[in-house]
């Protein structure tokens, strides 16, 4: 027999779990599908045309009724409900890892019975763990790659920017460590709860939290860059992610959003016009990077941190 077989403990983990194995290869193999489809989409996209003129143009076709009745590609609105899918797929390894991988089986008994049979708490524990975050590593790397590989076909359709929720967190390697840490969570959960449900709900819900501040806390992630214009205000491009803008005073001060048709002027907000200097606070394209690998490495602390925690757990009710 092949020493690569999996044998003992990693047979029956996934002889256990064979059919959630099913279930999410099926997923991840109708998601992969999906995201090829969306890339010929893209490239139909980029090469058809959005307006049309009376008369006809040199690549502007004619406004009769083939353009109107052509129809029209949602390519953007596709990739922007995959962006979707993808960053908020942690949530469900959360759940599952809670109610089903570890909450379950403490409270089926079934854990107790596999630690009788010669096998130590640690051990069954790291392998239940081990398992599953090859598992989530392969699965969310390859949903992040194809879906990075998808809208490069047509960037200037999309509607959404690189600092939109979803897209950062599915472009890059934060939806991977957002899934680490859904598992290493709901693993406490199920270890400090022992019950199914009630361990899906706190993984689910913990999980969501970090997600959530993390959005809220982002743009600290990184120092901002400040660009200061003079008479006039001026444009950032289409890739910088805007913080701020308003007006500088002779002092120094920012007022921010000094002039906004409706919203009352905030005080020395007269005084900054004469000194006719605008400035704005954004995060340019190159930060996605930066920012990217500091969430990700919060993340995957936030993780490792979960995991310390539920071996402590384990050690201290069978010591």
């Amino acid at each position: 027999m092949s020493t690569l077989a999996p044998r003992g403990l990693t047979w029956t983990v996934l002889r256990v779990h064979r059919r959630a194995l099913l279930i999410s290869g099926a997923f991840l193999a109708l998601a992969a599908v999906a995201l090829v489809w969306l890339r010929t989409e893209g490239r139909e996209a980029a090469t058809s045309p959005t307006s049309c003129a009376t008369p006809a143009r040199p690549g502007v076709p004619l406004c009769d009724a083939a353009f109107f009745q052509a129809p029209l590609s949602d390519f953007p609105g596709d990739m922007s409900l995959a962006a979707t899918v993808i960053a908020w797929l942690p949530l469900a390894v959360a759940l599952y890892a809670g109610a089903v991988l570890f909450g379950g089986e403490m409270e089926r008994g079934t854990a107790r019975l596999a630690w009788t049979q010669s096998m130590t708490p640690g051990r069954w524990f790291a392998t239940k763990l081990a398992l599953p975050a090859v598992v989530i590593t392969a699965g969310f790397s390859l949903l992040s790659l194809l879906y990075r590989w998808a809208r490069g076909s047509a960037p200037r359709r999309l509607s959404d920017r690189w600092y939109y929720t979803d897209v950062f967190v599915a472009t890059g390697p934060a939806v991977l460590a957002y899934g680490l840490l859904a598992l290493a969570v709901g693993a406490l959960a199920g270890l400090l709860v022992r019950r199914a449900l009630p361990a899906g709900g706190i993984a689910l819900a913990v999980t969501g939290l970090v997600m959530v501040l993390c959005e809220r806390w982002r743009s600290d992630f990184w120092t901002p860059v400040e660009q200061v214009w003079k008479n006039s205000r001026g444009e950032l491009g289409n890739s910088a992610w805007q913080l701020d803008m308003g007006l500088i005073t002779p002092s120094g001060r920012r007022i921010h959003d000094c002039l906004q048709p409706g919203v009352p002027a905030p005080p020395g907000c007269y005084e900054a016009r004469s000194a006719r200097q605008w400035y704005a606070l954004h995060h340019p394209g190159d930060h996605f990077w930066p920012i990217q690998l500091v969430e990700t490495g919060i993340v995957l602390a936030l993780a490792a941190l979960a995991t310390v925690l539920a071996f402590r757990v384990l050690r201290r009710h069978h010591a």
